[in-house]
Order: C-alpha cells, then sequence, then structure tokens
C-alpha cells in the first residue's frame, strides 16, 4: 500500500510539472534587418522595425493578418528593431497569451491586438507523441515522448544531446537526425524521449542553458530517467540512452545515479579534452583540405590557446592577450558557462565508464571529422576492460558527426545529405542482440 501511494504521487508529481510547461508561442515569421536598400526599394519612412519577409501558415502571424512586407514596428508596446530584438521579446511569452502590436504596412500604422497561438505539436499516424516535463535544479524541463501504438509495456529509449544550446523540439522540421533517429526507433517498439536542454524550447522560465553548469544539466537528464521510469507504458528495467556528442559524456555520470540498461554514444569523446582537441584539430583541418604545414600551426595555435583558457583559466580576453589568434579559437567555449567548461576540463573520460557495468555501443561515422575514432576505441577498451565483453564498436560507413550521409570528411563539412537511416539498423541490431 505504501509503495502504491508513493507511485501515486510521483505521476501526480510529474503530470503537474507537465501542466505548469505551456507551449511556447508560434509567431510563425520570418524577420529581416531593415536596411537602407530596403527603405528605398520599400520606399520606407525612416522608421525603426523589422521586416516580416514570410509568414507562415497556420501561424500566429497568418491569423493576426501579418502580411509579407508589412514592418513590425511594436510588440506590447516594445520597439523591434532587429529580428534578434522580436525574437527574444516573443520568448518570454507563452501560447495563449495576448499581445498588441504596431505594424506599418505601405505608409500606414497599423495597431490590434491578437493570441499567441501554440508551438505545433509532431503528429504522425503510427506515433503516438506526449509533452511531458520532468524537474532539476535548473527548473521544469520539457521531455517529448513518441511512443508506439500497443497497449503493452515498452522499453524506453532517453536521447541528450551535444553541447551546443539547440532545442530538440522540431516539430517545423521533422526531417532533423534526431527526430528522424528517434522516430525510426519508435516505429520499431522502443518509447523515445527527448530531453531538452535548461532554457531551449518550452524550458525559457529554467535557468538559461548558456549558465547552466555541467552539472546542473546533468541533474536534469537523471531526473528524465526517472520520470520515465514512472510512466505507465514504459518497462522501467529496459531503460537504455543515446548520448550523441557530448550527450555521450553525459550518458555514464547518468548511469551512475540511476539504473541503464544499456548505453549507445554517438561521435562522443573519449581522452582528455586537450588530447581530443589536438587529434579533432587535424580531422577538421583535413576536412577543410589545408596542407600540412596549415594543419600543423592550426593545431599548435588552437590547442595552446585552449591550454591558457583550461590549464591557466584566462578568459578568451585575457588569452587573446597573450596570443592574437586566440580571438579566432576560443569564442566557441563561451557559448557554455565558465563553470560548465571547467568541470568539463576535469573529467577523466575514459574514467567515466569504469562502473558501468551495463551494455554499451560505440559509434562513430566514417565521415565525422567532430569526433575522434581513437576516442572510441579507448571507451570500448575501457569498458570491456572492467567488465569484459559488454562494449561493442562500430564504425558507420558514409556518417557524418550529425548521423547525415555524407562519403568523406569534405562532403560531410560542404555537402552532407539527409538522416543516414543505417544508424537506426544498426543500433536496432545491438538492441535486439
Amino acid at each position: 500500500m505504501k509503495n502504491l501511494l508513493i507511485t501515486l504521487l510521483s505521476v501526480l508529481s510529474f503530470f503537474s510539472f507537465s501542466q505548469e510547461l505551456k507551449r511556447r508561442p508560434f509567431l510563425g515569421t520570418k524577420l529581416d534587418k531593415i536596411t537602407d536598400d530596403v527603405k528605398r526599394i520599400m520606399e520606407l519612412p525612416n522608421e525603426k522595425g523589422v521586416l516580416i519577409s514570410e509568414v507562415i501558415a497556420n501561424s500566429t502571424a497568418e491569423k493576426t493578418g501579418f502580411l509579407k512586407g508589412d514592418v513590425l514596428l511594436k510588440l506590447n508596446g516594445i520597439e523591434t528593431n532587429v529580428p534578434a530584438e522580436a525574437v527574444e521579446l516573443v520568448s518570454t511569452y507563452r501560447g495563449g497569451d495576448e499581445f498588441t502590436y504596431e505594424i506599418l504596412r505601405g505608409k500606414k500604422k497599423i495597431t490590434g491586438k491578437s493570441v499567441f497561438k501554440e508551438m505545433m505539436k509532431e503528429q504522425y499516424t503510427n506515433i503516438d507523441m506526449e509533452y511531458t516535463a520532468t524537474k532539476s535544479v535548473a527548473g521544469v524541463q520539457r521531455l517529448i515522448v513518441s511512443k508506439p501504438k500497443t497497449n503493452k509495456k515498452s522499453p524506453a529509449i532517453i536521447f541528450i544531446g551535444g553541447i551546443g544550446c539547440y532545442s530538440l523540439d522540431n516539430a517545423l522540421d521533422t526531417s532533423r537526425s534526431e527526430t528522424q533517429l528517434l522516430n525510426g526507433l519508435t516505429r520499431s517498439g522502443f518509447v523515445c524521449v527527448r530531453a531538452e536542454k535548461p532554457g531551449m524550447g518550452d524550458n525559457i522560465k529554467c535557468k538559461p542553458c548558456s549558465e547552466v553548469s555541467f552539472k546542473e544539466e546533468l541533474d536534469g537528464y537523471v531526473n528524465a530517467v526517472k520520470s520515465v521510469k514512472q510512466y505507465s507504458y514504459v518497462d522501467s528495467n529496459r531503460i537504455y540512452i543515446i548520448g550523441h556528442s557530448m550527450g555521450g559524456v553525459f550518458a555514464p555520470l547518468v548511469a551512475s545515479q540511476t539504473t541503464i540498461k544499456g548505453i549507445i554514444a554517438y561521435g562522443t569523446i573519449g581522452s582528455n579534452f586537450i588530447e581530443y582537441l589536438n587529434k579533432t584539430r587535424r580531422t577538421i583541418a583535413e576536412a577543410y583540405g589545408w596542407n600540412p604545414v596549415e594543419t600543423d600551426d592550426y593545431i599548435k595555435e588552437s590547442c595552446e590557446c585552449a591550454s591558457y583558457y583550461f590549464v591557466d583559466k584566462l578568459t578568451t580576453e585575457q588569452a587573446t592577450k597573450k596570443k592574437e589568434v586566440c580571438k579566432e579559437y576560443l569564442p566557441v567555449f563561451d557559448y557554455r558557462s565558465r563553470a560548465y567548461n571547467d568541470e568539463l576540463y576535469s573529467f577523466n573520460f575514459p574514467g567515466l565508464w569504469k562502473d558501468f557495468n551495463g551494455k554499451a555501443l560505440l559509434l562513430w561515422g566514417k565521415s565525422d571529422y567532430i569526433a575522434s575514432k581513437e576516442d572510441h576505441e579507448i571507451l570500448t577498451q575501457t569498458v570491456n576492460h572492467y567488465h569484459s565483453g559488454n562494449a561493442t564498436f562500430k564504425v558507420m560507413d558514409n556518417c557524418t558527426h550529425g548521423m547525415e550521409y555524407a562519403p568523406s570528411f569534405q562532403e560531410a563539412l560542404k555537402n552532407p545529405g539527409s538522416f543516414n537511416r543505417d544508424v537506426v539498423s544498426e543500433i536496432l541490431k545491438w538492441l535486439n542482440t
């Protein structure tokens, strides 16, 4: 009776999180900056604002009556002078919120009020979708669940994405690799869950992604797994993680805090961070077609700048004063917080896998110049050293870092294709073994 009560309270708690987390608004426009040429061609007066260059069907903009060529001057009385300002302003609202607007159409100002439509949800004929949530130290975070059409309990896969601050909630573009991968696995009988990062997608009231630490982001993934285990349609004894890129670093850390049956890591890191940078700067140079001298200069400079940042704890600005070229190499790290980067640098990456006693599949795309083949071999050897036979390594032909089709590093850089469905086949083969 006590266990039943605990389970009921947990389910009610997760339900309340979902109710608390409303969908973000769907304005549905493409916005462009108003340049002097645009002013001249469109004969615009000297007004501020942003140009509406496209209106998406079934969006707030279409419902409100916005037209291509309108200039958006104000939302709720606040000026919108560049596209980024307008996007940031819209993101502070939720679907269902009212707003006022002021636009310029031709030479006439038009004012009015409307209501933001919710961002649309993914819909499929052979997959059921649920938009749930979990709570972490960063706030309430979105979980996007794709379910097979069955009454049986199913094994579940939680997907953890890469290092960037980006959303996995992309109803307007279901061709993305993550969506294609997880939908393919769902159609084969697995519940698949995309765990959003803090501050992304519907998680706008969370601590911003760019400010969270590595450990704070980790807490969200741990709680995602704990939440998923409570779902009535999930077999809680068969929970897997797919860690893409940096997600493969999070995966064994999540497994250390909650029971995981298996981990699939694709395009991840398996050696100390400076060594990883060294190896992948060489493959990046190969993708760009640089000659041996250019390649060596690039590796030396980028790793030296990284040492200033990670070892000497200098800021990007301080490192640039020491070596001017660092301004080309270090800004990428500033997309994440100092705490995030310092915690990342402190890891012994093979050591993260030492105590994981579940099954592991390490995948590396042969056209992935962002990750290192050797790192995946190191992790495979590590798992098998401590738990003989538990890890499998597979090289995926014609696969980029983003799981797209490309036959080489150069094609992966210049012209990657669509999602390579061999990734689904390989994962299913391993899952069903």
